[in-house]
């Protein structure tokens, strides 16, 4: 079985991750699989193909890959086309299998929390993506998400994909982010209440929330720290994104916070050197960090989202989305019952092992490579049958 994949667009974030994990996973189990990537993407020794059309305008990257990228698929002749990151072929020669992992196009509270200040430009580009999404669904051969969440928001927008969206949770190195693995800090040992918020930055990953809790806790006499691996630079690719600049820089310049963008590979020593992960985040389509904070036992505190629930269930507290008053009282709950922090620590960490281990991704994602691919030589034998 010959794969192809489709991740030239994976130049930040949870999707760089995810396509490195991946590659480095289909490797070890001796899949034949081309994974395209941006010409900017980290090589870390491992079989990619660096393509230079990661850097074209979003209109000449449509075109382009309709056309040429398309041609270099039938040349190469895969028996699947998987297409990684939300956007795929409308008239793809071989059997094709699209991830969607933008949850922000079809979550209407994302809408309408995160999207007015950005003015008439941004809502026309998101309609125009939200309709290119669905009509690489509908012209795919399966549409893969990571949560159950993330299928019912594609299935408000375009009930008829039910017959092709089917659930693969993702999963993290199960391994790797673990409590076990090093020393992990006993609550407040210092005397300081250290929070962990990893994540790249977009406006509805809502940093400011975590900046006004750590000043509220320092203001009270509780004394706190947050680290938040965003670059703060960030910020001014993104139109609503002044507000978060401002606090963050403030916050930063009080010493309430340390911000930058951390290596994945030092990622779970820093979690198992701070108390607990929070994540403010409205809108995911899954949330890595939730599952690498869990894995290395830290406690989790998260916006009251679907997706969030889907993935920490009865392992994390949760708190009224965007509310300050709301966060604060679950980090309250939290310093004073040691043995809620105890059951969240174990119940995460089970979590984790049971139902988002990284091999567990990977294992049901080649099952879905093998079934698209037999279907495909079903009908070709089918239509071979019938013409003789």
């Amino acid at each position: 079985m010959k794969i192809l994949v489709n991740a030239i667009s994976a130049r930040i974030g949870g999707i760089v991750t995810y396509t490195r994990n991946l590659a480095r996973s289909l490797a070890e189990r001796k899949v034949d699989a081309t994974i395209a990537v941006s010409a900017r993407f980290p090589e870390n020794g491992l079989p990619l193909w660096h393509h230079w059309a990661s850097d074209l305008r979003p209109l000449s990257r449509f075109l382009w890959e309709q056309t040429f990228w398309r041609r270099t698929v039938a040349r190469l002749k895969p028996d699947v086309l998987f297409s990684s990151a939300n956007f795929g072929l409308l008239s793809c020669p071989v059997p094709q299998i699209l991830l969607i992992r933008e949850g922000g196009l079809f979550d209407p509270f994302y809408l309408a929390n995160c999207t007015p200040a950005q003015g008439v430009a941004p809502a026309l580009q998101r309609s125009v993506r939200r309709r290119l999404i669905l009509e690489s669904a509908r012209r795919s051969d399966r549409v893969v998400t990571p949560t159950l969440a993330m299928r019912e928001l594609l299935l408000h927008w375009a009930p008829d994909l039910a017959s092709r969206i089917e659930v693969n949770s993702y999963g993290t190195m199960s391994e790797s982010f673990s409590p076990s693995s090093g020393l992990r800090r006993d609550w407040r040992v210092d005397g300081c209440l250290r929070l962990i918020y990893v994540s790249v930055y977009y406006p509805h990953k809502q940093p400011e929330l975590v900046c006004r809790a750590v000043a509220e806790l320092n203001r009270t006499g509780r004394q706190a720290h947050a680290t938040i691996s965003m670059d703060i630079r960030e910020t001014e690719d993104f139109r609503g994104g002044l507000l978060d600049r401002h606090i963050l820089t403030e916050a930063s310049a009080r010493g309430d916070v340390t911000l930058g963008r951390r290596p994945y590979e030092s990622l779970p020593e820093l979690y198992r050197t701070h108390d607990v992960f929070v994540f403010p985040s409205i809108s995911e389509t899954f949330g890595h960090p939730m599952v690498e904070a869990m894995g290395c036992g830290l406690p989790v505190v998260a916006a009251d989202t679907p997706v969030n629930r889907e993935i920490c269930g009865d392992a994390a507290l949760y708190f009224e989305p965007l509310s300050l008053s709301a966060l604060l009282d679950c980090l309250s709950r939290l310093e004073g019952d040691p043995q809620l922090r105890a059951a969240l620590i174990a119940r995460g960490r089970q979590r984790v092992v049971e139902s988002f281990t990284w091999e567990s991704h990977v294992d049901r994602l080649i099952q879905v490579f093998r079934e698209v691919a037999e279907d495909q030589d079903r009908k070709l034998l089918d239509s071979g049958a019938q013409a003789g």
